[in-house]
């Protein structure tokens, strides 16, 4: 299994429920949601074939990091924009939202692969 980081992005992060979800991811995101108060966080964003990690820039105030594992994302999509655009990313009841410039259309695209090949069991040997 690779924990090596595919890409990594500086932005705001935004987590919003959007229904009832079941995963080990939805759980994290609950507990981010009422640490940080539905506000925007700054920080990075990391990709791993197994997880996307969000390293807040105030991790010292010891309200710590959000783990997602690639296989709970259901869709991922990118809002509009010239310089700053948004990446949402889905799970079964939240989207996460992340402002970032340059690149979000490319790192979009890594996120939703890395999703797909999570849930491709002919791939899990390889990851």
């Amino acid at each position: 299994m690779s924990y090596a980081t595919m890409g990594s992005k500086v932005g705001s992060l935004l987590v919003e429920s959007t229904g009832r979800g079941g995963s080990g991811s939805d759980a994290a995101l609950n507990t981010f949601q009422e640490q940080w108060a539905g506000s925007w966080v700054n920080g990075r964003l990391m990709l791993s074939h197994l997880h996307l990690t969000f390293l807040p820039s105030r991790a010292a105030t010891s309200k710590g990091m959000l783990k997602l594992e690639t296989v709970d994302v259901t869709g991922v999509e990118i809002g509009p924009g010239l310089v700053t655009k948004t990446i949402g990313v889905r799970t079964e009841g939240h989207l996460v939202q992340f402002r970032c410039t340059g690149g979000a259309d490319k790192f979009a695209e890594m996120i939703a692969q890395a999703a797909r090949d999570a849930r491709d069991p002919g791939l899990a040997h390889h990851l």
